[in-house]
């Protein structure tokens, strides 16, 4: 398992999950922390190049598994289905979670998936817990090393590409939260915003349209006058309907993605370190690959 984390504890949580894997696996479970490496993709690739299982399982540092039973699902239906490439646990909230954070949830797409009963063709299989074949990983040049934004659709995009389904996986489930603070899901539609339009000033011919439920149907090469329109469309739905967290969040996204087209290009961060302090480098592969925020 690979956990990408800016500071390798995520209060704690890194912990909990390295105790859910122990729990689910056995102690024999390799657990790969990736600390401090920008962007994202690359701090998977870092740690992919880190281990040596046949299934690769990558999770994001706030994750909390549903059971158990979660992980050896992924690898049972990758094991016993040779035509999935891609499968994921549906995403939920955790226990607990505030008014505010579930209604946001319902107003903000991509934040829920319901669980489902079979096999499942979905959109909403990300890196908040997802399952890859090493081999079908090596084959497609795991993860663009350079995207601020879009790892998710990219993947998806190229796993279909080489023949495989993208599926999410019949009961199980894992719990991603919401932000702590209304302030802090603001900050991140501005800062989201901001990192859609750097990434698509560095691969402007390589941009993708995820739907917003989940449905399959992943669109490649969506240019700035469709992104633009369906921002607009974003915000009108959400005052006609009256989900006011959608309607400041696609606000502030859009604000941060006008910003985002206006100012310069920060340099790519550096990588950083492994859990074990070890130099990490990212990895990159043959070709032009493609990204962009979802």
């Amino acid at each position: 398992m690979v956990i990408p984390s800016l500071d390798g504890s995520r209060g704690g949580n890194v912990e909990r999950l390295r105790a859910q894997v122990r729990e689910s696996l056995g102690d024999g479970a390799a657990v790969e922390v990736v600390i401090g490496v920008r962007p994202n993709g690359r701090a998977r690739n870092v740690g992919a190049a880190r281990t040596r299982g046949e299934i690769l399982i990558f999770v994001d540092d706030d994750v909390t598994f549903g059971g158990p039973e979660v992980l050896p699902a992924l690898v049972r239906t990758l094991e016993e289905n040779p035509d999935v490439g891609l499968c994921g646990p549906s995403q939920l909230l955790p226990p607990g979670s505030s008014w505010w954070q579930r209604r946001a949830a319902r107003e903000i797409p991509r934040n829920l998936s319901p669980v489902v009963d079979r096999l499942t063709d979905s959109d909403m299989v990300t890196h908040m817990c997802l399952a890859i074949r090493r081999d079908l990983w090596d084959r497609i040049g795991g993860e663009h090393p350079d995207l601020e934004r879009g790892t998710d659709p990219d993947l998806r995009y190229r796993v279909r590409a080489a023949g495989k389904r993208v599926v999410m996986v019949p009961g199980v489930w894992a719990y991603h939260p919401m932000p702590p603070t209304i302030g802090a899901l603001l900050r991140i539609a501005w800062r989201n915003g901001i990192g859609a339009a750097r990434t698509y000033r560095r691969f402007p011919g390589l941009i993708y349209d995820a739907p917003p439920h989940g449905e399959r149907g992943t669109v490649r090469n969506v240019g700035l006058p469709r992104r633009v329109l369906r921002g607009c469309g974003r915000l009108l739905l959400a005052a006609v309907t009256l989900r006011p967290f959608l309607l400041v969040f696609q606000a502030l996204y859009m604000a941060g993605y006008a910003a985002g087209r206006l100012l310069p290009l920060p340099p790519i961060p550096p990588g950083g370190t492994t859990d074990t302090g070890a130099p990490a480098a990212g990895r990159t592969s043959a070709g032009e690959r493609g990204s962009g925020a979802a």
